[in-house]
């Protein structure tokens, strides 16, 4: 990732399901999430947290205040499935 460089920034809404074997949990996961740009994330501030992960020139970045409130998110990066969760 180059400086300067917009972060890739989960988005509120989620996808459709994955092909994830979903466990019965007792939240609701973001499966698939929809990102924006860091720019547009005007609901975060300087000292939010976020977990961020890069594989290749893929990065993405999930705030952990979403992360919260929905206990993990179900997404995929270029080599395969990933969960994140705080």
């Amino acid at each position: 990732m180059k400086a300067g460089q917009a972060l890739p920034l989960l988005a509120l809404l989620a996808g459709a399901a994955g092909a994830f074997q979903k466990p019965n949990l007792p939240y609701k996961s973001i499966d698939n999430p929809t990102f924006i740009a860091a720019s547009a994330a005007s609901f975060l501030s300087a000292g939010d947290r976020l977990i961020g992960i890069a594989s290749g020139s893929t990065v993405k970045a999930y705030p952990a205040a979403i992360l919260a409130q929905h206990g993990v998110v179900l997404d995929q990066m270029p080599d395969g499935p990933i969960a994140v969760t705080w």
